[in-house]
C-alpha cells in the first residue's frame, strides 16, 4: 500500500506541489478554531469567537471558486502570489489586535480572510491529471485527495490544541496564519505549478459534441446535490452522536471523540481503496460504494435499540464506536470517485474553478445537515436523528441512479481537453 502512494509522489513534480499544497490545506483546518480560542482569551464571547469561524468558513466558500476561476484564467502562481501573503496578513492582524478591535471587524477581517484564501486543495486536484496519463494513478491520486482532507481535518484541530497549550492561542493563530502563506507560496512556485499558465489558446480545446453540454450541466448538478448530501451525513452525524448520548446518560462532550473515529475509518478506508485497482468506470464504482455506505450507516440506529433492549451504556457506547469506525470506510473511496466524475465533466480550463465550487457545495450541505438532524433530533428522538446520515446517503444514491443517463452522456462524449478523458468503455453500462 504504502509503495503504491510512493510511486503517486515520485511522479514529476508532484511532491514538490503536494508538501506545500497540504501544509496550506492542514492552515485551513485550524483557522476555525484558532480564531475561536484567540477571540475567547482575549475577553470575546464563545458566540463571537464561533462566528468569527464561521465567517471564515462563508468567507472561503464565496471566495474560492472566483479565485479558481482566476487561477484557471492566470496560472496558480500569479494568483497565490497576491492572495497567500494577503490572508496570512489578515490573521496576523486579528491575532495581534484581537483585545482593541470592535467585534464587528474581528467579524469582518475573519470573512476578508476567508475570502482572499486561495483553494488551494482544488488547484492540487486539477493539477494530477497534468501529471499522468495512466487512468489508474489518477485514480489513485484522488483517493489520495480524500484521505488526505480526512487526515487534516483530524490532524488540524489537534494541532491547534497542541500550539495553543504550548504557546497560548495567540501564538496558535500566528503559526496558522505563517503555515498558510507559506504553505499558498511554497505551492505556486512549485514547478509543476509555474507551468500551468491558465487556459490554452482558442480552438486548442476543441467544442462540444452535439447536446452535450445541456446532458453535462444536468449531470454536475446532480453529481453536485449528492456531493451536498454526502457532506450533510458528517455534519448531521455530529449531531445525532451528541443527541444520542445526551440521551443514553453519557457525556455529549464524547461527541467529537466519536465523530473522529469515523474520521480514522474513513482515512484507513481511502489508504486501502486508493491502492488497489478496480473494475467498472466512475460512475458505476461511485454507485456501489453509495450503496456500502448507506448500509453501513443504517447499522447506527441498532445503539438506540440494544439500549431500549438492556444493553448496558458502557457496552452501547463501545458498540456506537465500533459502527462509526466501521460506516467511516467508504466515506474517503465515495469522496474520490466524486471528485474523479467532477474531473471527467470538468473542462480542463475550467477545473479549479469546478473543484473549488466542490468545496462550497459541501459547506452549504454540511451546514444543511447540522440544521435537519438538529431539528429531527428535537421533533422525533435521537433514534430518527441517527437514521439521518443514511437517509441523506440513500438521497444521495437516488439522486444519482434518477441521473444515470444524463451523468453516462456527459462522461462519454466530453469536451476536447477534459481534465480526465474516459477510460475504454467509460460511457457504457456495465452489468
Amino acid at each position: 500500500m504504502v509503495k503504491a502512494y510512493l510511486e503517486l509522489l515520485r511522479l514529476p513534480g508532484a511532491s514538490a506541489a503536494a508538501v506545500p499544497a497540504a501544509l496550506a490545506r492542514l492552515a485551513g483546518t485550524m483557522v476555525p478554531l484558532a480564531l475561536l480560542l484567540t477571540l475567547v482569551q482575549s475577553g470575546r464571547s464563545l458566540a463571537v469567537g464561533g462566528g468569527a469561524g464561521a465567517a471564515y468558513a462563508v468567507g472561503s466558500a464565496v471566495g474560492g471558486p472566483f479565485i479558481g476561476r482566476l487561477m484557471d484564467r492566470r496560472g496558480p502562481g500569479p494568483v497565490l502570489r497576491l492572495t497567500a501573503p494577503a490572508a496570512a496578513l489578515i490573521l496576523l492582524g486579528l491575532a495581534l489586535w484581537a483585545k482593541d478591535s470592535a467585534t464587528v471587524v474581528l467579524l469582518a477581517g475573519a470573512c476578508a480572510a476567508g475570502l482572499v484564501t486561495a483553494p488551494v486543495g482544488a488547484s492540487m486536484r486539477a493539477l494530477w491529471p497534468g501529471l499522468t496519463e495512466d487512468p489508474a494513478l489518477r485514480r489513485r491520486a484522488y483517493s489520495f485527495e480524500a484521505t488526505l482532507s480526512e487526515t487534516l481535518f483530524i490532524l488540524g484541530p489537534t494541532a491547534v490544541t497542541v500550539l495553543a497549550t504550548l504557546t497560548g492561542s495567540r501564538g496558535a493563530l500566528l503559526v496558522t496564519a505563517v503555515l498558510l502563506g507559506v504553505g499558498g507560496l511554497g505551492f505556486g512556485q512549485a514547478p509543476a505549478v509555474r507551468g500551468r499558465r491558465g487556459p490554452a489558446p482558442d480552438g486548442a480545446t476543441g467544442g462540444k459534441r452535439p447536446g452535450a453540454g445541456g446532458h453535462r450541466r444536468t449531470a454536475a448538478t446532480a453529481v453536485l446535490v449528492a456531493i451536498a448530501l454526502t457532506a450533510a451525513l458528517s455534519s448531521g452525524l455530529v449531531v445525532a452522536v451528541t443527541a444520542s448520548l445526551r440521551d443514553q446518560g453519557s457525556s455529549p462532550e464524547l461527541a467529537g471523540t466519536l465523530v473522529a473515529l469515523q474520521s480514522v475509518g474513513s482515512v484507513v478506508g481511502g489508504l486501502l481503496y486508493g491502492a488497489r485497482a478496480f473494475g467498472g468506470t466512475t460512475y458505476h464504482r461511485y454507485l456501489r460504494l453509495l450503496v456500502v455506505l448507506t448500509l453501513a450507516l443504517a447499522t447506527l440506529p441498532t445503539v438506540r435499540l440494544a439500549l431500549h433492549a438492556g444493553l448496558p451504556p458502557s457496552w452501547a457506547l463501545a458498540l456506537l464506536a465500533a459502527l462509526l469506525v466501521l460506516s467511516g470506510l467508504p466515506i474517503a473511496p465515495a469522496g474520490a470517485e466524486e471528485f474523479q466524475l467532477i474531473g471527467e465533466m470538468a473542462a480542463r480550463d475550467k477545473a479549479t474553478q469546478a473543484f473549488a465550487g466542490v468545496g462550497s457545495v459541501i459547506s452549504i450541505g454540511g451546514a444543511a445537515g447540522s440544521a435537519v438532524t438538529g431539528l429531527v433530533a428535537d421533533r422525533l428522538g435521537s433514534t430518527a436523528a441517527l437514521c439521518m446520515p443514511a437517509l441523506f446517503t440513500l438521497a444521495a444514491l437516488l439522486l444519482s441512479l434518477a441521473a444515470r443517463r444524463p451523468v453516462v452522456r456527459a462522461v462519454s462524449a466530453p469536451e476536447a481537453g477534459l481534465s480526465t478523458p474516459p477510460a475504454p468503455n467509460q460511457g457504457e453500462l456495465q452489468p
